[in-house]
């Protein structure tokens, strides 16, 4: 029986090695891009909830006129009921032709002086991230 020199044993053991190596980096690089990726998702929500929250704020603030938003936004008119806000990438108020993501505040009136809004916020391939619904009182002028 041939014995096996110790230079074959030794490049054995090292490819062994190597293997195990390439297994941990692999399940370390799955592992940091899982990470990444969820880190992004997360920051995307967090900033596109900012948004919607400041936009609910600025609607109350004109006591349901969405047409004076238009004096402290960068807002799309669609029609007497219905605005558009568009974002970049960052999250920072752009026109319609430069944005990303999109809040669209339609608004309905109902009794008793009271407005309610609903306003979305959209992903580039109109996905909805979220939805909020508020009411405001609009005094008689």
């Amino acid at each position: 029986m041939k014995r096996l020199s110790k230079t074959r044993l030794f490049l054995l053991e090292m490819l062994v090695n190597l293997l195990i190596f390439v297994i941990g980096a692999s399940i370390c690089m799955l592992t940091l891009s899982k990470a990444y990726s969820l880190s992004a998702s997360s920051r995307i929500l967090i900033k596109s909830h900012i948004a919607l929250e400041n936009a609910a704020m600025a609607f109350r603030s004109v006591n349901g006129d969405i047409t004076l938003m238009k004096n402290f936004l960068n807002i799309n008119i669609v029609s007497q009921n219905k605005i558009e806000i568009w974002y970049d990438r960052n999250f920072n108020i752009v026109s319609a032709n430069d944005g990303i993501y999109c809040i669209k505040i339609e608004t309905t009136p109902c009794e008793n002086n009271i407005i309610n809004a609903k306003l979305t916020i959209y992903k580039p391939k109109d996905e909805i991230i979220e939805q909020l619904l508020i009411s405001q009182y609009k005094p008689k002028e």
